[in-house]
């Protein structure tokens, strides 16, 4: 028992140790397999296996003297570890790079592979040049590859020797078992290869001189072939109500420099909606429901062209329900007993919608139905108010409310009157003529309309109907032989018709019509009688009233009056402004146009005035 259990203590010991053994890889070694004596190098040693959370100290040697350190640094996380040396005429030889576990004994160390480095004590025909004018040689030709191709960068100088060279990839270092002296050679590129290269050769002399040249970046593409398409639902569900967000992106399993199309039920999607590899419309509509598929494209050299299509995507845009109308007519169920059937109705909304009637804040029903409209069944009693009805209609998040309207029934009563109105033609002869049809009341009412007794449908040859319930219903007429007749309309309820009331009747034809009534006749010689004598005495009161003012002056007198000659040498003209020559030639001008105006009668009028001046004046 003893011994089995010794035995599998050993066995898990081992596989312990194996396991840990496999956990730490081989490191490498790379540096510069040449330097000058007295200068500065560095080496690098590349771990690229080693446990989780396990301090490795990597260290560097002589082979097979490991009590000949010569540097040694501990990582984390590094997988690479620079060991800078000032050179000395024991570093030439065989070097190699141990690393081991520091806190855990169980782990074996690994040796990496042996890089010899040549130390030259004296170069006198080569004396120490600094570095300068690093540049990048692309040897492999385009900058642009594509995947699995070869990748040879060569990093040329204007000046300079015994230099050691580093390469970054976009700022990071580049793993040294791609570096070849002044070159890096990658045999089969991937799109990780892709970013921009840089390298840094430097020297040093003496332990006191560095020198660094460092080269402009060159851009390195590689393209890899998109593969893999598929759409993701970055904003949710498919499944979505307009005005809501909508966001789709193309995700691809490999590829690269890549360009995208979006299809919605076949066709091209708008480009002012593409972000990238997204598809964003920030307020659906009903519009934006279909199938979306997106189309994944990239080209190498424009020959070689890769295209991935995604599986299709389907999106449900919900239009939100508009806000009903709501309405209701009267069903006589039997004698004495009444129904108001509701109404809801919306004229938009994607189905199922939720139609909830409520009497003021009260819900009386609520039905889900595939349609836009719901209809509801309430008891009704006439005549009575029985307060407000109001529908709601809901779909998703989203509830609209109607208009509330009072639930009253009032029986069509009191009497109906159908006055009309008349049009003219060019001769003023009537051509038209309209009927209106009111009742006293009632809010459920049928207008009929009839001719002779006989009732009229809703348009004839001459007529037309039009129903504008409750208030009215009109009957517009063309005036002619046919439209002669008595005319009349009745009102009845249009859940009962067994009761109606009817209008006065009323003939009409053209030529009643267009004939001047009596009275009209009568008001017009009337008028012009009036006015007749309305003259004649204005006449009359202007003689009496002309013959008390002049008394038995002769109409001789007056003339005489007036043709009176002035004595122009005595008027006093100083208090007018005018000139005196221009006023004296205004009179003047007067009386000769007077003296024109009656040259037929002076002869009568000098012998007149030559009997006045011989009587003689009287005394006042």
């Amino acid at each position: 028992m003893f011994a089995s259990v010794f035995v599998i203590a050993l066995g898990l010991c081992y596989c312990s140790r194996a396991s840990s053994q496999s956990s730490l890889g081989l490191p490498r070694l790379f540096g510069p397999s040449e330097a000058l004596v007295k200068t500065a190098i560095v080496m690098n040693c590349e771990l690229l296996t080693f446990p989780e959370d396990e301090p490795i100290l990597l260290q560097l040697f002589r082979e097979g003297n490991h009590s000949r350190l010569f540097a040694e640094y501990t990582s984390l996380e590094r997988r690479v570890a620079d060991f800078p040396i000032y050179v000395q005429p024991y570093h030439e030889g065989n070097l190699e790079c141990v690393a081991r576990a520091q806190n855990n004994s169980l782990i074996e160390p690994t040796v990496s592979n042996i890089h010899y480095l040549k130390v030259i004590v004296c170069c006198c025909d080569c004396p120490a040049e600094p570095v300068k004018g690093a540049e990048i040689e692309v040897r492999s030709g385009s900058v642009d590859l594509f995947e699995g191709n070869m990748l040879e960068l060569r990093c040329k100088l204007k000046a300079g020797n015994h230099v050691s060279y580093k390469w970054l990839l976009n700022g990071q270092l580049v793993s040294q078992s791609l570096l070849h002296d002044d070159r890096l050679l990658i045999n089969r590129t991937t799109s990780q290869d892709s970013g921009s290269y840089r390298c840094v050769a430097s020297n040093s002399f003496n332990q006191t001189d560095f020198f660094t040249s460092n080269s402009t970046e060159v851009v390195i593409t590689v393209r890899e072939p998109v593969k893999g398409a598929e759409i993701e639902v970055r904003s949710g569900s498919v499944d979505l109500f307009e005005g809501n967000m909508l966001e789709l992106r193309c995700k691809l399993k490999a590829g690269n420099h890549v360009s995208y199309k979006w299809l919605l039920n076949g066709q091209l999607v708008s480009q002012s909606l593409l972000h990238d590899d997204r598809l964003l419309i920030n307020r659906t509509t009903s519009q934006d429901s279909g199938s979306y598929r997106c189309v994944a494209s990239n080209s190498f050299n424009q020959t070689d062209f890769f295209t991935s299509n995604s599986t299709e995507v389907v999106i449900t845009v919900r239009d939100l329900v508009s806000t009903p109308n709501i309405s209701f007519t009267v069903l006589k169920e039997d004698f004495q007993n009444y129904s108001a059937v509701v109404t809801c109705r919306s004229t938009r909304g994607t189905p199922p919608v939720t139609f909830s009637l409520y009497n003021s804040t009260e819900v009386i029903a609520s039905v889900t139905v595939e349609e836009q409209f719901a209809t509801f069944k309430v008891p009704l009693i006439l005549g009575q108010d029985l307060g407000f009805l109001q529908c709601q209609a809901r779909n998703g998040d989203n509830a609209t409310y109607s208009e509330k309207i009072p639930l009253e029934v009032v029986p069509v009563g009191g009497p109906v009157k159908m006055p009309y109105t008349y049009d003219s033609g060019e001769n003023y002869d009537v051509i038209g003529v309209t009927f209106y049809c009111k009742a006293e009341k009632g809010t459920h009412p049928r207008y009929q309309w009839f001719l002779n007794g006989t009732l009229l449908d809703d348009r004839g040859s001459f007529y037309y109907v039009d129903h504008q319930p409750p208030e009215m219903a009109m009957l517009m007429l063309s005036v002619g032989d046919s439209s002669a007749g008595t005319y009349h309309c009745e009102v009845s309820d249009s859940f009962d018709n067994t009761t109606a009331i009817s209008s006065r009747r009323l003939y009409l034809d053209k030529h009643t019509l267009n004939r001047l009534p009596v009275w009209v006749v009568a008001v017009v010689f009337g008028s012009f009688t009036f006015l007749i004598l309305l003259v004649s005495v204005c006449c009359g009161l202007g003689v009496v009233f002309r013959r008390r003012h002049y008394g038995e002056k002769s109409l001789l007198d007056f003339e005489m009056e007036r043709m009176t000659p002035v004595y122009y040498g005595k008027l006093d003209l100083s208090h007018y402004n005018e000139d005196t020559d221009v006023v004296n030639a205004a009179r003047w001008g007067e009386v000769d146009q007077a003296s024109l105006d009656s040259v037929d009668e002076w002869p009568q009028i000098e012998e007149e005035k030559k009997t006045l001046e011989d009587e003689p004046a009287e005394e006042p």
